[in-house]
């Protein structure tokens, strides 16, 4: 009975559906920089295809937010093989300061000039870092394979210790 249950299990684990690739959080490129009347600080998830950006604005001490801030995000490959393209970034509803996001393309995996603009009432200014693209999901299913062989070991141990220690169980009876 324990045998075609397993059986049954292995079974099922190789008709499964592939899961889709993961697409990790952003990271930070750039931290508590001061630009005008900002601290900016800018998050990148830098997928080949669709990359994301997030840049997060704060008011010096004792100063406010200006009422009225635009945030631009340009990019281009560090060779200049692509002109440079901007994308408008949309504000995004926070308690504190102001958070700004926007997708941007990246054709293929190298690394890329990011240039932030921010402009606002009272002010801005740029900043400017590279990144490299990377592909989502790097390692796909073979790195699947890799991350699951030690639960599958254990999972092998625990099937044949428990078919072991019932074998000695029968004999006696």
């Amino acid at each position: 009975m324990n045998r075609l249950a397993v059986l049954i299990l292995l079974c099922g684990l190789t008709v499964a559906p592939p899961a889709q690739a993961h697409y990790g959080p952003p990271f930070p490129i750039l931290v508590d920089k001061p630009v005008g009347p900002y601290i900016a600080s800018v998050w990148a998830d830098p997928n080949i295809g669709t990359g994301t950006y997030y840049v997060v604005l704060d008011a010096p001490k004792g100063h406010r937010m200006p009422v009225k801030t635009t945030v631009r995000i340009g990019v281009q490959p560090v060779t200049k093989r692509l002109p440079e393209v901007f994308y408008a970034a949309e504000p995004q509803p926070v308690s504190e300061g102001a958070r700004f996001y926007t997708q941007v393309q990246f054709d293929r995996g190298e690394m890329w000039r990011t240039h932030v603009v921010i402009g606002g009432s009272e002010g801005g200014g740029e900043l400017s870092t590279d990144v490299e693209a990377t592909p989502a999901g790097i390692l796909g299913p073979l790195g699947s394979l890799v991350y699951a062989l030690p639960f599958l070991a254990v999972g092998f141990l625990w099937l044949k210790a428990t078919l072991r220690r019932r074998t000695p169980r029968q004999q006696a009876a």
